[in-house]
């Protein structure tokens, strides 16, 4: 228990002193908003409340025993790292619950002043990786196994080239919230910690497309701009490009990608790519551009199974130190099974539902947090069994059903799938969305319309009810 000041000097809370703890408390939660998972964030960090500010020390109020213990045990070093890049130079920081709180406060915390805490010396720049994203939070199946031990060796060796294998450029593909971004960041924070002097950049295609052009629009004012833009990227040991499949449609940033990759591959500089499509998937990309992907390893990550799904769920709960039965895990993997993403949201809401009841969580309530009937269909449907039966009819593959083609074929394939998935599934718009490639929900609405506005002609309805016989629903 950290020390106590005597009851008899503890008479009131300084206002001033208050409100700079809570104004830099209010920055710091922030910070650990994007530092963390949604779930670590609601369930310990969202209910500390900022105290005082204390002979250079920040105190904090936690709601209970159990909560202050977790956060100190769990937590007290993502709070110290964000105080840190935010500049804040406190002593230490200390966690109190309510009920010391009476003991801790004093009339002489008046002294002490917000700028008195800035240094800015000890400012840092925010690192472009997420914490949390790392080889030890990965967890592996046969789904991403290749992927995985691919961006290890990657992340122990950028830019080897052998002659039997090489991992340069390493191209990651799979569908959305399967961990393709994990991986990315995974590298980046494994150089950094291991490998320092490598300059290793990160940036998503839709952020070097913006850069890009904006490079160009300021060349009459700026004769710099574009040389600046090129040499950013040129003069990188690593260059990771996440969702390169956006890279379509736009020739004159393919043409700069393509003297990038050039110029870093010739000087052994790593390149690594992800896309929710293989390179031969990508529409309008250039045949140079394509080649010069497919000449390393590409490897993809395929839907979890059932026992890396429940391994997820586990490790996710060994981190946010929580507990749940068995019961509602193997539930949880059973339901969802379309994406990572997905499950881990299903699993904060059946812990933030127990919570907000103040109930503890079982098999009943966790079906009733996802709305789940007790009785069972017996069908077992999901959408990826609709959008396979779908693809099958249609004779189509998976790739091109939620990929960016827009032939007739593939596009009435598509409304299908989507229609289907919104009538049979309680699934939210953003997820089916996310589902097709990170399709915005206008578009799943959209498509789910034109399908009800014609399901009455003999085409469609027949369309529907072979695909149903299917699926047996």
């Amino acid at each position: 228990m950290p020390f106590l000041i005597e009851k008899k000097f503890a008479v009131c809370y300084n206002i001033f002193t208050m409100e700079n703890a809570v104004k830099i408390w209010d920055k710091v939660k922030k910070e650990l908003s994007n530092k963390l998972s949604a779930t670590a964030f609601l369930v310990w960090i969202n209910s500390i409340e900022a105290l005082t500010i204390k002979d250079g020390e920040l105190v904090l109020c936690a709601p209970s025993k159990n909560s202050r213990d977790t956060v100190e045990k769990n937590y007290l070093e993502d709070i110290k790292y964000c105080i840190n890049i935010l500049g804040y130079n406190f002593t230490s920081v200390l966690i109190i619950t309510e009920d010391e709180k009476q003991y801790f406060v004093t009339e002489d915390d008046a002294a002490t002043t917000l700028s008195s805490m800035i240094d800015v010396k000890k400012e840092k720049p925010l690192s472009q990786f997420v914490s949390k994203y790392t080889f030890d939070n990965f967890v592996v199946g046969e789904s991403n196994k290749l992927a995985f031990v691919s961006a290890k060796t990657v992340a122990e060796n950028p830019g080897v080239n052998d002659n039997l294998l090489t991992l340069n450029p390493l191209y990651i593909y799979g569908g959305v919230g399967l961990g393709k971004t994990h991986l990315l960041h995974s590298i980046g924070n494994y150089l950094n910690e291991h490998n320092p002097s490598i300059k290793v950049l990160y940036v998503p295609t839709e952020t070097l497309t913006n850069e890009y052009f904006a490079s160009l629009s300021k060349y009459s004012s700026d004769k710099d701009a574009y040389r600046n833009f090129r040499e950013k990227y040129t003069s990188v040991d690593v260059l990771m490009i996440d969702d390169i499949q956006f890279l379509q449609r736009k020739g004159g940033l393919q043409d700069i990608i393509f003297h990038i990759f050039n110029a870093l591959y010739i000087n052994g500089k790593q390149i690594v790519l992800s896309s929710d499509r293989a390179p031969r998937e990508i529409n309008d990309i250039e045949d140079r551009l394509r080649t010069r992907f497919e000449g390393g390893l590409m490897t993809d990550i395929d839907t979890p199974n059932i026992e890396t799904r429940i391994a997820i769920i586990i490790k996710k709960l060994e981190k946010e130190n929580i507990a749940l039965s068995d019961d509602i895990i193997y539930f949880l993997a059973e339901k969802i099974n379309s994406n990572i993403r997905e499950l881990e949201g299903a699993l904060l809401k059946v812990i933030m539902y127990s919570q907000l009841i103040n109930k503890v969580p079982t098999l009943e309530l966790a079906k009733e947090a996802l709305k789940v009937d007790n009785i069972d269909n017996g069908n077992n449907i999901d959408s990826n069994k609709i959008i396979e039966a779908v693809c099958q009819y249609f004779r189509i593959s998976h790739s091109e059903i939620v990929g960016k083609k827009r032939t007739k074929d593939i596009v009435e394939a598509r409304m299908i799938a989507i229609y289907l998935i919104r009538e049979f599934l309680d699934l939210p718009l953003v997820t089916i969305g996310q589902i097709f490639g990170g399709r915005d929900h206008s578009t799943i609405i959209y498509s789910h319309e034109k399908i009800s506005s014609s399901i009455n002609t003999l085409k469609t309805s027949t369309q529907i009810k072979d695909i149903r016989s299917m699926l047996n629903i």
